[in-house]
């Protein structure tokens, strides 16, 4: 099919027919052992990283914010959610379905925020997501494939970042002995990782019998690792195959996904943003260089951990990042705890207020 063909026909109920059906999300409660655990875990990997540091040294850098300093943490995030907001508007747009942009700035805030309570590699929220969009009038296929597509493009783009946080952790010479080692084989396997997904992409044949033989792999050793708890081979399949139409939907329309490629890019940008602006908050700004390489190697620790929100996880790993490239631990760690706060914990609470509304309409 050509671009100009793909652009004229909009993703509806024929495209549904090859994807999986959205109901509204079940089946938390089977998660909720698992979710404590996690919880658990991560404040007390909080809890280690918070002792690991001088309480008095602490106790001063947390009395040296400067209040009004602290809305540009905060003004960042909302540049972040509007900027993902406006990528999901354009995806939408470019199946046919376009969504106002207020509809889609709530929908992007109370889906992102479920994968805060109910982790599941971004599942929770992405299945939200889907549900919300079918509220909306979109077919399920297009409610999938929005997902899907900006998901698909989100996490590249990290994969980008991350590749770049590990550059930059080498390039300061902060590294030495087994910690280079480990970096470098690090940069290595990523580097190579997008290489392979980039020509995987392309290459549509070869992307398919490759996702085709994954999913059988994965099936077969998820039964014999956990049989009981293993999903049918068919929801496999079908997740493949709805891979499958996402990955082709971007290649077939190349000049609409530029739009929403760079709202992705601006969204990570902001959420650096987010991190830096805390820096400053406490009187410490540092290298935007640092920047990159304790965000970008914090966040994808954060969301491989499946520990909800990356509690602890997120902290340790970005704190010890910064630790490594010579910021006092006790203002990384403050500075850690208001991104936390400013990119966490404000979107939870305006999901509070807009659940609702947004659930009901």
């Amino acid at each position: 099919m050509s671009a100009a063909g793909a652009r004229s026909r909009p993703i509806g109920a024929s495209d549904a027919a090859a994807l999986v059906e959205v109901t509204a999300p079940t089946g938390a409660g089977r998660h909720r052992t698992w979710v404590t655990v996690a919880v658990l875990f991560g404040v007390a990997v909080l809890a280690f990283v918070v002792t690991r540091s001088d309480l008095r040294q602490l106790r001063e850098t947390a009395r040296g914010v400067v209040p009004i300093l602290l809305l540009l943490p905060a003004i960042a995030t909302v540049g972040s959610y509007c900027t993902m907001a406006r990528s999901y508007q354009g995806i939408a747009a470019a199946a046919g379905h376009p969504v106002p942009f207020g509809d889609m700035l709530r929908i992007t805030i109370v889906a992102n925020t479920a994968n805060y309570l109910v982790a599941a590699g971004g599942l929770s929220g992405f299945a939200l997501r889907m549900y919300l969009f079918v509220r909306r009038g979109l077919p399920a296929g297009s409610a999938v494939l929005v997902s899907l597509v900006q998901t698909l493009l989100t996490n590249l783009a990290l994969l980008v970042f991350v590749i770049a946080g590990f550059v930059l952790l080498l390039a300061s010479h902060a590294l030495v002995g087994r910690d280079l080692l480990v970096a470098a084989v690090l940069l290595g396997a990523f580097s190579v990782g997008v290489l392979l997904t980039t020509l995987l992409i392309v290459r549509r044949g070869w992307r398919r019998r490759v996702l085709l033989l994954t999913t059988i792999f994965v099936h077969r050793v998820w039964r014999r690792i956990a049989r009981r708890r293993a999903p049918r081979r068919l929801t496999l399949l079908r997740f493949q195959r709805n891979l499958n139409v996402g990955l082709d939907f971007l290649l077939d329309r190349p000049h609409e996904m530029l739009a929403p490629t760079a709202y992705i890019v601006l969204d990570w940008a902001f959420t650096l943003l987010v991190l830096y602006a805390a820096f400053v908050a406490i009187g410490h700004p540092v290298q935007m260089s640092y920047v990159i390489a304790g965000f970008a190697i914090g966040m994808f620790v954060s969301i491989v951990s499946l520990v909800p929100a990356g509690l602890g996880v997120l902290e340790g790993s970005m704190a010890a990042v910064f630790a490594t490239l010579d910021v006092p631990l006790e203002r990384a760690v403050v500075a850690v705890l208001i991104f936390r706060a400013a990119y966490y914990g404000l979107p939870l609470l305006a999901s509070l207020v807009l659940a609702r509304s947004t659930l009901r309409n």
